[in-house]
């Protein structure tokens, strides 16, 4: 799997992309959870585990050989029906990468993978006040569900 637009390419991720997403991801934490503690280790094993399940997809925008954006998924069956979906679990490209059609890129190799594995829904989220929606319906995502959060 790999769609190639110039010189940034989306591929699945590999072992040796992990130092480079531990840095994409802690980023993410800083900037958008800024409760949570970043703790490297933890992000490295995160990382690790996903890149070796089966349900999960580790995808990276590759430029010119360096990881520059990472995607991360997984499929589950639904506690509610006996379905298959996917939920998205975190996405972060490079600001200097940031409008090169890299998401919707990914985004849609994510919708590919999820309908390989039967999956009928795919799930994206947002952090308030930054507005996805007409990347999302992009790609063909709609709003469904909102999410509510209470720090505690």
């Amino acid at each position: 799997m790999g769609i190639e637009l110039g010189a940034e390419l989306i591929r699945p991720a590999v072992v040796g992309d992990i130092p480079a997403m531990v840095g994409m991801a802690a980023e993410f934490v800083a900037q958008a959870h800024k409760d949570a503690p970043v703790d490297m280790d933890y992000l490295d094993g995160s990382f690790r585990s996903m890149l070796a399940s089966p349900n999960h997809l580790v995808l990276v925008l590759d430029v010119d050989g360096a990881a520059r954006g990472v995607f991360c998924a997984v499929a589950s069956r639904s506690p509610w029906s006996p379905v298959a979906a996917a939920s998205e679990l975190g996405m972060w490209v490079a600001p200097e990468c940031r409008g090169s059609f890299a998401a919707l890129r990914m985004m849609r190799a994510y919708v590919a993978w999820a309908k390989g594995l039967g999956c009928i829904r795919a799930t994206m989220t947002a952090l308030p006040g930054r507005s996805l929606d007409k990347l999302y319906a992009r790609c063909g995502f709609e709003p469904d569900e909102i999410n509510y959060m209470r720090r505690i």
